[in-house]
């Protein structure tokens, strides 16, 4: 019987064994996995800290149209600002389909590149014909 004993303390002593290492093994595995949510969670409160300010600068920063100003406002200040607006405005002077006495976008650009232009072809042309006529053209 002292034989039995000690061959299933053995047996207990190598089961404890295999339990510690295994769960050596699962505490590794819960802190790697710990330490990894843990970014993931980091990185997701950054990402909406990030998008909130953008919203708040985006809010601050955005002049509000002439709509959205008037939307809150109670019918009573509504006719307040209309009787501030009653005062002279200054004049606009609106032309259709009339000549504009400032050159468009490509009569500027055309400007700016034709005095190039012409001087290099008259360049060219000058050496043309300046040239003696027994050189050779490469």
């Amino acid at each position: 019987m002292g034989a039995s004993a000690r061959e299933i303390e053995r047996q207990i002593k190598e089961t404890r064994e295999r339990m510690d290492e295994n769960l050596t093994v699962l505490e590794q595995r819960a802190a790697s996995n710990a330490v990894r949510v843990g970014k993931i969670v980091a990185v997701a409160a950054g990402v909406a800290a990030a998008v909130v300010g953008g919203i708040f600068i985006y809010r601050r920063v955005r002049r509000p149209t002439l709509k959205d100003r008037f939307k809150g406002m109670s019918l009573g200040s509504l006719r307040e600002v209309a009787s501030r607006a009653k005062k002279p405005l200054p004049t606009v002077k609106v032309t259709v389909n009339e000549k504009s006495e400032e050159p468009g976008t490509v009569e500027t650009i055309l400007r700016k590149v034709a005095p190039a232009v012409v001087g290099t072809a008259s360049t060219a042309l000058i050496e043309r014909v300046a040239r003696p006529a027994d050189e050779t053209e490469l």
